[in-house]
């Protein structure tokens, strides 16, 4: 008889266990709408259909967002909510982050993860997907129905069982309640532990050489990855959200630290793993512990959603890049003007005119890509990170042209070109500095330019007179009102140079510029001076090595860039130097010859100096990816442009181990 009841008992409670844990009984079909539809396709549902609690907004199958009938008809009922929202697509009022789980998740995960929404969310409908793909939805007062009659089953379930216990054996009775004890005390430390890790507000989960999830997890790991965990493969649950090539590093690093005994070396392996994840559009930061495991050893990993934090921080980079922008554009006001007035020249209509008038395309584009690249580091240099980042963007498009085997014909090119707007790229910067400092920050300093003008059409007039000593002194006192010390032109890279090097994470003394006090004509000499940029740039990047490398090698913890300045009769002599690693001229001609610019047979037989031309070559880089800071291969090469148009020369030596010279020889104007 006690048999007979046991085994009824288990039948009852597989029935209930099967009914518990399955959410799919529960699923309703509701009406789904794409992020594009307008809110009055909604409206008119709702209006159609009294009794909805609201929408799923789907997106190539799967849920792109909710919308509550409540919520809705707050927003369109606010003083211009209907105006703004009745003809404009419905993602702009969705919410974004509805509650989204797996069919195959319990109801028992479920509830704790309905129950933990915001206040304002907390009736909302939960969206349930299958494969990933748009399920539906499960209403919330149907589903605590449902977890209240689960309940009553559950308790005479207990009932029953406690009948049954009674009627056994004494002996048996207290051994099974001894048993239960110790469960209980078990199972009770069991869940304190969980319950700690699912409100810690972090993700932690655990995994041993066959990377298999154990069922020790908390609930965030459910609410990041949308899917139960336990037993599943912790690298193919990443595959979906991260590339085949860190996969790949992921699989062999954890391969490594399993097989590894040397507590040292895991910690290599550790820092070589991806710090953080983007999943299902939050940005997921990951701490990765091992952790002993009886004879063997597991990986533990705590993830934490910083999506919040990752943008705070922007809006504050952002913000401290504003107060830098303003901070330069205070002191070279007339800088920036210039740089935007030559920049709006040039885009797009001195560009197309490059595209349409230089008869071999693939020229012409070289040139307006070594341009583009120079105009992103003046702007860069001057403080306007927007436009630089923008310019970055059309670099990579012109990088992608470049890398064709065709380039493309006249008629194309000019069309490419004539798609830029100047104005636009340079928008966001101009509007900050426009709030901040006022409109008339942009205007032309009239005393200025007035007197510039003056100065040469008086120049121009005593140039006619009768030569004589005081013709000559005339001439000379007014074109030293406009000349400039190439010192103070060269200086204004400190700043830069600081920055970057912070950047970068090497550090670096003040820039030094000695030398002859040279004066020269700023309009003509300024292109030149930018252009040094890519000069300083790929010193610091590829040149001076990292505090740590430096100690090491002997060297001083900070890297060091000269500027010396001499005069030769009409010759000036610009000489930037550094302390760094030097060139490797064996590494220039082995990517010169894989790039097809110089043959085998010729690179035995080059001269150090040939070598270091290879440096300003149209497209030459030593670096493997493209980054913000360099990697296209046309910094150099404008440098050598605007050193040829001064009518001057390069000079390049360079030691290993103790740094390289960088020789800009070019003839004063008369």
């Amino acid at each position: 008889m006690e048999a007979t009841a046991l085994k009824d008992l288990d039948m009852d409670q597989e029935a209930y266990s099967a009914e518990d844990q399955s959410i799919g009984n529960l699923v309703e079909q509701t009406r789904t709408f794409a992020a594009a539809d307008p809110g009055l396709a909604v409206h008119r549902f709702f209006t159609e259909h009294p009794s909805a609690e609201g929408v799923v907004i789907v997106e190539n199958h799967a849920p792109a967002g909710l919308i509550m009938r409540n919520d809705f008809y707050q927003k369109i009922g606010t003083l211009y909510g209907r105006d703004l929202f009745m003809s404009r697509p419905i993602k702009l009022i969705m919410n974004t982050q509805p509650l989204v789980v797996d069919v195959s998740v319990d109801i028992a995960t479920i509830g704790l993860i309905a129950m933990n929404r915001p206040h304002d969310q907390l009736y909302d409908l939960v969206v349930i997907t299958e494969n990933e793909k748009f399920s539906g939805v499960v209403s919330v007062k149907r589903f605590m129905i449902e977890l209240s009659q689960n309940r009553e089953v559950e308790i005479k379930l207990l009932k029953r069982q406690k009948e049954i216990l009674h009627e056994a054996n004494e002996t048996e009775i207290r051994n099974r309640r001894q048993i239960e004890e110790k469960s209980l005390e078990l199972r009770e430390k069991n869940e304190s532990i969980k319950n700690l890790m699912d409100n810690a507000g972090q993700g932690f989960l655990s995994f041993g050489q066959d990377l298999a999830v154990s069922g020790e997890y908390s609930l965030e790991c459910v609410q990041i990855f949308r899917v139960p965990m336990e037993g599943r493969n912790f690298l193919e649950l990443m595959a979906k959200h991260v590339s085949p090539e860190t996969i790949q590093t992921m699989a062999r690093v954890f391969e490594s630290i399993f097989a590894s005994g040397k507590s040292l070396r895991e910690k290599v392996y550790l820092s070589l793993l991806p710090p953080e994840f983007g999943i299902y559009g939050k940005t997921v930061s990951v701490a990765y512990k091992i952790i002993p495991h009886g004879d063997h050893k597991k990986m533990m990993l705590i993830l934490t959603d910083v999506t919040e934090k990752r943008k705070l921080e922007a809006r504050m980079t952002e913000e401290r890049n504003n107060v830098k922008m303003v901070a330069k554009a205070l002191t070279k006001q007339s800088d920036v003007n210039l740089a935007l007035e030559e920049f709006y020249r040039f885009v797009p209509g001195e560009a197309r005119a490059m595209a349409q008038e230089i008869a071999e395309p693939r020229a012409a584009l070289a040139e307006i890509f070594r341009l583009m690249h120079t105009y992103k580091g003046d702007f860069a240099q001057l403080g306007l990170h927007n436009t630089a980042a923008n310019l970055h963007v059309i670099e990579d498009e012109l990088a992608a042209l470049v890398a064709r085997p065709e380039a493309p014909d006249q008629e194309s090119l000019a069309g490419i070109v004539a798609g830029w707007d100047g104005r636009a790229i340079a928008r966001d910067d101009v509007n900050i500095l426009a709030d901040i400092l006022g409109k008339s920050f942009f205007e032309k300093d009239e005393r200025f330019q007035v007197s510039a003008e003056m100065v040469q059409a008086v120049e121009a007039q005593v140039a006619g007179l009768p030569d004589g000593p005081e013709r000559r002194g005339i001439l000379l006192a007014l074109r030293r009102l406009r000349l400039c010390p190439l010192k103070s032109l060269v200086a204004e890279y400190q700043d830069y140079l600081q920055a970057l090097a912070a950047r970068l994470g090497k550090s670096v003394e003040p820039l030094r510029v000695s030398g002859d006090d040279v004066f020269v004509e700023k309009e003509l000499v300024q292109k030149f001076v930018k252009s040094l940029v890519h000069v300083i740039r790929n010193m610091i990047d590829h040149g001076i090595e990292t505090p740590e490398d430096r100690l090491e090698n002997g060297k001083r913890e900070q890297g060091r860039i000269a500027c010396v300045i001499e005069q030769s009769g009409d010759t000036v002599c610009l000489r930037v130097s550094d302390d760094g690693q030097g060139i490797d001229a064996a590494r220039v001609l082995q990517l010169a010859v894989a790039k097809g610019l110089v043959s085998p047979a010729k690179a035995r037989d080059m001269a150090p100096q040939e070598v270091y031309g290879l440096l300003f070559a149209d497209s030459f880089s030593t670096k493997e990816e493209v980054s913000a800071l360099s990697g296209r291969g046309v910094g150099l090469s404008a440098v050598k442009a605007e050193v040829e148009r001064l009518g001057g020369t390069i000079r390049v030596s360079s030691t290993p181990g103790q740094g390289s010279t960088f020789d800009f020889l070019f003839p004063l104007a008369e």
